[in-house]
This record gives C-alpha cells, sequence and structure tokens, in this order.
C-alpha cells in the first residue's frame, strides 16, 4: 500500500499477527458458542407452537366435518382429500346468491411416504376415529 501523504516512498502492509489471530479466533468461539444453544432453544419453543396450532386446526376441522356430515372422519387423509362447500351468502338482499366457499377440510403442512400427516418434529399425529380424538406422536407431547 502506497502511503499518500510521502511521495515516492512505499510503506509496507501490515497483516495480523498470531496474537491478534488467536484473540479472533476466540472471539469467533465464544459468539458460536452462546448463539447455537440459544437458536436451538428458539427452534424448539417454534416448533412446539406450531404443534399447537397444527393441532387446533386439526381438531377444529374434525369438528367441522362432523357437524356437516354427521360422522367423524374415518382418518386425517378424508380431511386432506374432501372439499367443504358452504354457502358464502345467506339471506336475501343485494348480498345473497349462490355463492360457495370451496376448500379442503385441512391444508397439509408435511406429509411421509405414505402420505400420513407429520407434526413439526417429524412424527405422525395418531387419529382415534371413534372418539374424534387427535395426537401427536411425539414422545413427551402425547397428551396436548
Amino acid at each position: 500500500m502506497y502511503n499518500y501523504n510521502a511521495p515516492g516512498k512505499k510503506e509496507r502492509q501490515k497483516g495480523l499477527t498470531t496474537v491478534e489471530a488467536v484473540i479472533s479466533l476466540c472471539l469467533i468461539g465464544i459468539l458460536v458458542g452462546v448463539v447455537i444453544p440459544k437458536y436451538k432453544r428458539v427452534a424448539h419453543v417454534a416448533q412446539e407452537t406450531a404443534l399447537r396450532t397444527g393441532l387446533t386446526n386439526i381438531r377444529t376441522s374434525i369438528k367441522l366435518f362432523k357437524m356437516l356430515n354427521g360422522r367423524n372422519p374415518r382418518s386425517l387423509n378424508e380431511l386432506i382429500e374432501q372439499n367443504v362447500m358452504l354457502p358464502a351468502r345467506i339471506g336475501k338482499g343485494p348480498y345473497s346468491g349462490p355463492v360457495f366457499f370451496n376448500q379442503k377440510y385441512l391444508k397439509v403442512e408435511a406429509v411421509d411416504t405414505q402420505g400420513e400427516l407429520l407434526d413439526p418434529f417429524g412424527n405422525r399425529y395418531t387419529y382415534d376415529a371413534l372418539g374424534g380424538e387427535v395426537r401427536s406422536g411425539t414422545k413427551g407431547y402425547e397428551v396436548w
């Protein structure tokens, strides 16, 4: 690098000394040692929140299915495959008409190779068609 304040003279380029490199590596190591465990905790809390939301969505879909069909779905796949059709406008007047809500009971988040629904931890949901109960297949979350 040239020193532009003193024309004609060259200044030597300086690099990191061994002590500076060791200090930098230690600081990076400390930063990584603090950030990675915190990231794992935050990711786990996010998975738990996604599980609560997923279970709520599935349970609501089961209730809607039972209300409209008079029975529980035979499997969770039935919620994914069948559409729910509801009139969007009911009554008389300028806002009434044959407009329908037409979507699946449940939108797929994640499925395994056999097409079974997976929870955020990657395990299958368990479903009891007689009682209409759905649970997580992840150990420790079966009672949610």
